[in-house]
């Protein structure tokens, strides 16, 4: 028998890993059951839904040629999932197809109902019930009597019994020490969890109410850490909903990555009020602690509508101390539309966020989620939501309609251009919800609210920066002038662009680790990935023949800003922005090719000249001869230098996330914007 378990989703900034942990302790468990290991192949693939449709990644994994298919859902990736199955179905009948996740478990019997390819739901843990059903299919056994997998009797779902939870986590084998997952070869993280289930009962989560708490020995937490220090991964996200929960187990947990001296960047979340002086002193230890903070609302109101009572006057001493430790960057985690927030309130949680100085806000619009607390209380909050699309709200009894969309606007921008109005709210003195909000509706009323999507996932053309960025010089130049404080617009302008011109050549999930600059708030000192492939900056020729035949690896735009933004980055005070020359530079933006990130390399008329010649098809030698013509012998003399300072960056090397590219197969540009070379 050959099972597919098949991570279908996309990769976000924040992800680890993409194939998921979930279909990872699946996996392990499975066989660590002899009679699977001896006579299944179970293998576990991901297949990228940003990237190819449900035809493309059903045919992927038919590829295989599977009897039976898993598949993990969450609310971003479901719909997609959904799709593939029936696309799997459609193409191959008999194939069987099982589903796990949050997003169906509780909602098992509308996914039956609604979904013929798919042939069971195992309700809450599923490793025990996914090892129970192949042992089943293997030896030809009914299937019907398996605790914790819905299926259709009669034509009715139903679930034979509860499966119980599992009380005794290191009866579960590790998806690392078994080797089914390791740490991915592209993202060169890992996701992990010490923890199940949470102790605390917030009602818009579904971890406390639902899901007993249970822990994972600190011995097989020190097992995987070992393994993750040997794997050299560089990322590691804690799943654990609260890892401060028990201080002591989290201070253990840091103690071991300062220990075995882990050169990662670890991600964990905290609950504000938990935070206490040896967990700064711990996290201030390790390589870096990336620490994400469930602010959620600063409305006393609110907070206990969503029973998650926490005091903003006495943590936010703490954060603040917190994000002032060395190799510590704080995230502050904030939800617009939560019971009790009205627009002026969630404005409030965003400026209380900014004023922490944080290097990250992530700001989530309310989603309602299956067999949430909240879920259930819909009509008694007066919320009205969207259950086919992320399950987010629409209206709530303190906001119409109209204020949600401009709650989810605010959101918008503080996704796209955080660091901006952290300048701002530092620079002017306002507050950050006042300014997102502002800025807002400015966009709107000029006409860009359209392309709010477009900028969001990164696809932007020049056009749309050119004319986003005047309408953003013009606010930021009103605001001078309110603020008694030197106009600053053509800089923040600069930056504006900057920005824009890098997201749009950085894959959506490219991780913010390979990108801090344009993700985080404050410019942590070496962040700027900075390449300059002008003639002064040239070395050698040594290893370069000039028979090279060049070809981007990449879309490429080339564009002119008014600032060098490598002087321009690390200015935070308005004297010395005011006082910034600008200075013409040309960039080349283009995709680096390991991690998707988005690079500028500044450049001169030879570098220019030769990124446009690289056709694969010129030697280096013919485009120096080229070079030559264009531009005077002097800089055609140079083709061979600037062949190996071009290539030094990785412009010519192909994106290594598409990893099924095959010539003539995939067109890689279709994933990406359409190529720019625009000049102003």
């Amino acid at each position: 028998m050959k099972v597919v378990l098949a991570s279908v989703s996309f990769t976000s900034p924040y992800t680890a890993q993409r194939r998921m942990l979930s279909l990872g302790y699946i996996h392990a468990q499975a066989i660590s059951d002899e009679l699977i290991r001896d006579t299944a192949e179970v293998v576990h693939k991901f297949y990228d839904c940003s990237i190819h449709d449900e035809t493309h990644n059903a045919a992927a994994i038919l590829a295989d040629d599977p009897d039976v298919v898993g598949f993990s859902c969450y609310v971003w990736n479901t719909p997609d999932v959904l799709r593939v199955c029936a696309e799997v179905k459609r193409q191959k009948p008999e194939v069987k197809i099982i589903l796990g996740g949050p997003e169906v478990s509780y909602h098992y019997a509308r996914i039956l109902d609604q979904n013929s390819s798919v042939d069971w739901v195992a309700v809450n843990e599923g490793e025990e019930t996914f090892r129970e059903l192949l042992r089943a299919l293997i030896q030809d056994e009914d299937t019907t009597q398996i605790p914790g997998l819905a299926q259709r009797l009669e034509g009715k779902p139903v679930v034979p019994s509860p499966r119980p939870y599992c009380k005794d986590l290191d009866s579960l084998a590790s998806p690392y020490l078994t080797g089914v997952l390791d740490v991915c070869d592209i993202r060169e993280g890992a996701c992990y969890q010490t923890a199940r289930g949470c102790p605390f009962v917030c009602s818009y989560c579904d971890y406390g109410r639902n899901q007993p708490y249970f822990e994972f020995s600190l011995e097989r937490v020190r097992a995987e850490m070992q393994y993750f220090k040997k794997a050299n991964a560089r990322i590691l996200l804690n799943t654990d909903p609260t890892f401060n929960y028990s201080r002591k187990r989290a201070e253990a947990i840091l103690g071991m990555i300062i220990e075995y001296d882990i050169q990662a960047l670890h991600m964990y979340e905290v609950f504000p009020s938990l935070i206490n002086e040896d967990l700064i002193e711990l996290a201030s230890n390790t390589a870096c602690s990336f620490i994400g903070v469930g602010i959620q609302s600063a409305n006393p109101e609110t907070m206990r509508n969503i029973k998650r009572v926490w005091k903003p006057e006495k943590v936010a001493p703490m954060i603040d101390k917190l994000k002032g430790m060395p190799n510590v960057m704080v995230s502050c985690e904030i939800i617009m539309g939560l019971p009790g927030d009205k627009v002026e309130d969630y404005k409030n949680t965003v400026s209380y966020a900014f004023e922490r100085e944080p290097a990250d806000i992530k700001a989530f619009n309310l989603a309602i989620l299956p067999r949430t607390p909240l879920e259930k209380e819909v009509d008694k909050w007066g919320i009205d939501y969207d259950p086919d699309i992320g399950h987010e709200i629409l209206s709530t009894k303190w906001m119409t309609t109209y204020e949600v969309l401009v709650g989810k606007a605010i959101n918008d921008w503080s996704r796209m251009i955080q660091r901006l109005v952290h300048m701002m709210v530092r620079l002017t003195g306002r507050k950050g919800g006042d300014i997102l909000e502002e800025w807002a509706h400015i966009a709107h009323d000029a006409g860009f609210h359209d392309r709010v999507p477009d900028l969001r996932t990164h696809n932007i053309d020049a056009e749309l920066v050119e004319g986003l960025s005047t309408v953003w010089a013009r606010y930021v130049s009103e605001q001078c002038e309110y603020a008694g404080i030197p106009d600053i617009s053509g800089p923040l302008k600069a930056e504006f662009q900057y920005h824009f011109f890098r997201r749009a050549r950085t894959w959506a999930a490219a991780h913010f680790g390979d990108v801090k600059d344009m993700y985080f708030n404050m410019p942590y000192p070496g962040l700027h990935q900075y390449f300059d492939a002008t003639i002064t900056s040239q070395g050698d020729a040594e290893g370069v023949t000039g028979k090279e035949t060049p070809k981007l690896g990449g879309d490429v735009s080339l564009q002119v800003l008014d600032y060098d933004m490598d002087d321009l980055y690390t200015l935070i005070d308005t004297e010395s922005l005011a006082a910034a020359t600008p200075k013409q530079t040309e960039y080349a933006f283009f995709m680096t090719p390991k991690t998707g990130a988005g690079c500028g390399i500044i450049v001169d008329d030879g570098a220019r000249g030769f990124l446009e010649l690289a056709d694969g098809n010129r030697t280096v030698d013919e485009i120096g001869e080229r070079l030559a013509e264009q531009f005077g012998a002097e800089v055609g003399a140079t083709a061979r230098k600037i062949y190996k300072n071009l290539e030094s960056t990785g412009v010519f090397k192909l994106p290594m996330f598409l990893t099924d590219y095959e010539e003539g197969k995939i067109n890689w540009q279709s994933c990406f914007p359409e190529v720019h070379r625009e000049y102003h």
